[in-house]
């Protein structure tokens, strides 16, 4: 993962305190929360990787991090918010705390290190690199959490296994959130995951080896998500895919019909429907953050607009290397 080439064995040790207790989601700050009672008519969700991580790997984030829960929490004054938000790279507590800043009272956390199961694979294993990350086990959880105004039902983890990941993205749990959300008006929970893939060139390991990683995760993802969510379900799967523009990684998404079977990629849908200005050019340049969604059986629910709710601070500098953005859906 990006600037995880910074750590060393003299810094390792530090991150150690990533893995204790988590502040609890219940306490949410004293902000107005709209009426969730009556039915919805659509669903907003945003997907963010906020860059919480760890010193050394990053310096000075708590106050871009806490910047990113006031500009929610403005949102939220003025009836904005988003429903659903999916943050990827939350490991600090800083990070995890934007729930509370937020005000969102339903919070699911992602899988934690211990979550992580050996793995199985020999022949790619043999060739792994202690220098790299790859050999030191996990140090930091996944960084995946999802927050809602609606609740929160029912919450599946899954962690990749030890030999499922490449470079310095081996020093952390990455995997999957699955979540259902029960909106109100809707029949059936609405299936929300969140992820966050190996990196590339970001690995610190020559690309073959990154790509070899990440076609083994979108396999396992694409088996988990057809595994666990139901044709019936609408679903959406957002995060930091890490695609980019390499086309290995991009057919290998596409491979078996789609990481979300006959779903769409939001992005994609709201260029083709609106134009080239329907989405801000840095997120089609930069390619990675995505949201897949697919409708259930006999459901309307599809895509209506893409927006950057806040893109920089007052100071002119960004919050985060990533452009937080909603998609907003109807039924």
């Amino acid at each position: 993962m990006k600037r995880m080439r910074m750590l060393t064995l003299a810094t390792l040790g530090g991150l150690v305190a990533m893995n204790l207790p988590l502040p609890s989601p219940a306490a949410v700050a004293n902000l107005p929360v709209g009426t969730m009672t009556q039915p919805a008519t659509g669903l907003s969700v945003m997907t963010y990787n906020v860059e919480g991580l760890p010193f050394p790997a990053a310096f000075g984030r708590a106050e871009k991090l806490a910047e990113i829960g006031k500009r929610l929490a403005d949102l939220r004054r003025g009836a904005q918010q988003p429903d659903v938000i999916l943050l990827q790279e939350a490991f600090i507590p800083e990070a995890k705390a934007i729930a509370a800043a937020a005000g969102y009272t339903h919070v699911a956390i992602g899988p934690r290190v211990s979550d992580a199961a050996p793995g199985t694979d020999n022949a790619f294993s043999a060739d792994a690199s202690w220098l790299k990350g790859e050999r030191v086990g996990k140090w930091v959880d996944s960084g995946l959490v999802i927050l809602s105004d609606y609740p929160i039902v029912q919450t599946r983890r899954m962690a990749f296994p030890d030999d499922m990941c490449a470079g310095y993205d081996c020093l952390a749990a990455k995997g999957v959130l699955l979540t259902w959300i029960k909106v109100p008006g809707r029949e059936r929970p609405i299936a929300i995951a969140d992820t966050h893939l190996n990196s590339r060139g970001a690995s610190g390991v020559a690309i073959e080896r990154a790509n070899t990683a990440y076609a083994r995760q979108v396999a396992t993802l694409r088996d988990f998500i057809r595994a666990n969510v139901s044709p019936q379900s609408d679903l959406v799967f957002g995060g930091d895919f890490n695609i980019g523009h390499d086309r290995q990684r991009i057919a290998q998404e596409a491979a078996d019909g789609g990481i979300v079977n006959a779903g769409n990629e939001a992005t994609k849908s709201a260029v083709i429907a609106g134009g080239r200005d329907a989405v801000p050019v840095a997120i089609i340049t930069r390619g990675k953050d995505k949201q897949y969604f697919r409708a259930g059986t006999s459901s309307s629910f599809t895509l209506r607009n893409i927006r950057v709710p806040f893109a920089t601070p007052q100071s002119g500098s960004t919050l985060s290397d990533h452009l937080g953005y909603v998609a907003d859906y109807q039924f």
